[in-house]
């Protein structure tokens, strides 16, 4: 995992994990505008969520498995 390579990220306060979550998200946006690979394998995975938009999970779902996920570490 990427986090055992920067330990000082465990480190970080849950609110700070997830804030980083989101800069890393928006990060991985602009990657995909300057990466045509990239941004084909976003577009299917688009296309597999439109298939079956139950599927996926809204920001809200996946910040609450997130948060009780630390509440059972």
């Amino acid at each position: 995992m990427v986090i055992e390579q920067h330990p000082s990220l465990h480190a970080l306060s849950l609110e700070d994990k997830l804030q980083l979550s989101e800069e890393l998200c928006m990060d991985a946006m602009l990657d995909v505008q300057r990466n045509p690979a990239l941004k084909q394998r976003v577009q299917a995975r688009l296309e597999e969520y439109r298939a079956d938009p139950n599927s996926g999970l809204s920001w809200d779902e996946l910040k609450g498995r997130i948060l009780s996920r630390q509440k059972i570490a």
